[in-house]
């Protein structure tokens, strides 16, 4: 689910256990800071070696992924006014990536989860509450 708000702006994709069907499914544009996909790969398939040389990035904001192992996240997504946009539940096996505007988190069952942004990151400018 491609979360956008009233002006088009990217605020985060929902990707659901059940909906990883497609072999490869890139739920990102390449002009995106973070790309995201979903792969449902059978036995035998390969994903050819290769690797990520190094390139020079420009990146203006922190995006981040977050993957619920266990429990139930609600996570509130507000647009780049920090105005508030919708609320979305993240169940166990499900992602959320979070590209612009604001976010908060309320853990609604005892929960694991892995959250991933970019680097390096700096806490005393790298994040603002509101």
């Amino acid at each position: 689910m491609i979360i956008k708000d009233s002006h088009n702006n990217l605020l985060g994709i929902k990707l659901l256990k059940g909906e990883v069907v497609n072999k490869k499914y890139f739920a990102t544009e390449n002009s995106n800071e973070m790309q995201l996909a979903s792969f449902n790969l059978e036995k035998g398939e390969e994903i050819i070696r290769h690797h990520h040389p190094n390139q020079e990035r420009n990146i203006k904001m922190t995006s981040e992924v977050i993957v619920v192992l266990k429990g139930e996240i609600k996570v509130d997504l507000y647009d780049l006014e920090l105005n508030y946009h919708s609320n979305h539940i993240i169940k166990e096996g499900e992602v959320i990536a979070l590209f612009s505007g604001g976010h908060g988190i309320t853990i609604t069952e005892n929960t694991e989860f892995i959250e991933v942004k970019q680097g390096p990151y700096d806490p005393d400018t790298d994040k603002e509450h509101f």
